[in-house]
């Protein structure tokens, strides 16, 4: 995987690209890790939302503001490796910037492939690892064991494309950006979609 030709894109457009990509999951929503709602502003109307959060200064936050946007399901106190629902419980799985601290992605994959009902849609938005060899790896590579200790678990070279087709999902597509991040520094996202 190459993203050198990847366009690049500032902030605010990566938000448009992410919002853009949560509001095509539809039916009853499964948000994993959903922070304390940021997403909330971009799911399509009239969806059932289901959120999964583990850390429980955002998960009281997302809970409250779950209840003021009128969805009643309370939030899951669990990690993606183990969600609390039966086999194809929802229609859509949602996920921003969310794979890079899961500790295990295949486990995670799996879960969302169960909780899915066939044919159901999954919709990943993540910064990911650079191609490997260059500078920007390099630096991914020497910041992740300090970011996953201070910054929530996140791992800044992390890969997953490959891992959502081995976990059985089909018309797997990546639509690639390059976000800047510092002057000079560009930090590899995708938009993946898959179907269970």
């Amino acid at each position: 995987m190459s993203t050198m030709n990847a366009p690049r894109v500032r902030w605010p457009e990566l938000d448009a690209i992410r919002r853009r990509a949560v509001a095509t999951a539809s039916g009853t929503v499964l948000e994993a890790g959903a922070g304390r709602g940021d997403n909330f502003g971009s799911f399509a109307p009239g969806i059932t939302w289901i959120g999964l959060e583990p850390h429980a200064a955002s998960r009281s936050a997302l809970a409250r503001t779950a209840r003021a946007r009128g969805h009643t399901h309370e939030v899951l106190d669990a990690r993606c490796e183990r969600i609390p629902l039966d086999d194809a419980h929802v229609d859509s799985v949602v996920a921003t910037f969310v794979m890079c601290s899961v500790d295990d992605v295949a486990a995670s994959l799996a879960e969302f492939h169960r909780v899915l009902v066939p044919g159901g849609r999954l919709v990943l938005v993540d910064h990911l690892a650079a191609s490997p060899g260059t500078a920007m790896r390099r630096l991914q590579n020497l910041i992740s064991p300090i970011t996953r200790r201070l910054d929530k678990g996140c791992r800044y070279n992390r890969e997953i494309t490959a891992d959502i087709s081995a976990a059985g999902f089909t018309d797997v597509a990546a639509e690639w950006y390059r976000m800047d991040a510092f002057p000079g520094v560009t930090v590899p996202c995708a938009v993946h979609t898959a179907r269970a």
